[in-house]
This record gives structure tokens, C-alpha cells and sequence, in this order.
């Protein structure tokens, strides 16, 4: 039995037995989504289509040079690689709106993107060459793409998914 100042003390434990858990079901679904990928039949786990996205006009915002603070306050629940908070020198710098499209995307690829070596960094361009990468995971060459729904049709107003990091960096280069 606990008195009411150790359950105060167990609090955080428990805020972070949750989150931790959270984490675990997040990678179950990214390991189950890659594994049926693997399947030549390609699976669908889930029925039914994905759920569409709210999409909007595309616009830009502006920001100007400046010093930020990044990472968390420690208000809150937060994870170790989330701090600490620091200050960071950022150059002037435009973010749209929205997400990218896999129209948008295609463009990129279209556009030759993934035989461009000056979009990406050293790494991630060595990750192309190694790896193949022609198109983002999960992405068929027939218009469609793999989800936990199976293979469906890529709808073109819709946010591009399963981007790395490096991919990322190409795109917005």
C-alpha cells in the first residue's frame, strides 16, 4: 500500500511505462507493414482504403534569421533525446503550409531527383547508389502503394509517406 506522496512520486514512472509502450506498438505496426510488404501477395492487415487527408491550397511562410531555441522545456513528459534545450543560428528560411503531395513528389522524381548527386547529402547519396532507391518505400511502379490497407492506388493530393531522412533532405534541396 502506498501513501498518497509515493503515488506522486510514481507518477512519472508510469507517465513513461505508457510512452515507452506507445513506442513499442508504433514499431509492431512499422515491422508488420514491412514484413507483409515482403509478401508478393501484399497483404492488406487492415480493410478498406487509408484514411485521406485534409489537403489545402499550397503557400509559403517566410521566417527571418534569427536565434532559436530548440528542444523540450521539460515542462512536460519528454523522452532523453529531447533535451537538453539549446539555443541554434538559423539562416532566413520558407516552410509551406502543408505537406508535400506524392504529386509533388513524383515531380521531384520525375525531375530526375534520385540521380542527382548535389540535392542530397554525402550519406544519403551513397544510400541511393548502394540501396537502388528510385522512389519512396513502400512505393510501386505501377501508381500505387503498400500500407497496412495493402495495395492500393497513390491518390496524388495526398501527403507522400515513408520518406527517409536523406529523401527528405533531396526534396526540399
Amino acid at each position: 500500500v502506498y501513501k498518497r506522496q509515493d503515488k506522486a512520486e510514481l507518477l512519472p514512472l508510469v507517465e513513461l511505462g505508457l510512452n515507452h509502450e506507445q513506442q513499442h506498438q508504433e514499431l509492431m505496426l512499422t515491422d508488420i507493414l514491412h514484413l507483409m510488404s515482403c509478401n508478393p501477395m501484399l497483404p492488406a492487415v487492415r480493410e478498406g482504403l487509408p484514411p485521406e487527408a485534409q489537403t489545402v491550397a499550397g503557400g509559403w511562410h517566410d521566417y527571418d534569421a534569427g536565434e532559436a531555441e530548440v528542444g523540450h522545456d521539460a515542462a512536460a513528459f519528454c523522452f532523453d533525446n529531447e533535451t537538453p534545450r539549446h539555443r541554434v543560428l538559423l539562416q532566413p528560411y520558407s516552410l509551406a503550409n502543408r505537406l508535400v503531395t506524392n504529386a509533388e513528389y513524383q515531380a521531384f522524381i520525375d525531375d530526375r531527383g534520385y540521380q542527382t548527386p548535389s540535392l542530397w547529402l554525402s550519406e544519403g547519396w551513397a544510400m541511393v547508389q548502394s540501396q537502388g532507391w528510385r522512389a519512396p518505400l513502400y512505393w510501386l511502379d505501377d501508381q500505387r502503394e503498400f500500407s497496412l490497407y495493402g495495395a492500393h492506388r497513390r491518390q496524388a493530393d495526398q501527403p507522400v509517406r515513408h520518406l527517409s531522412f536523406h529523401e527528405s533532405v533531396a526534396y526540399a534541396e
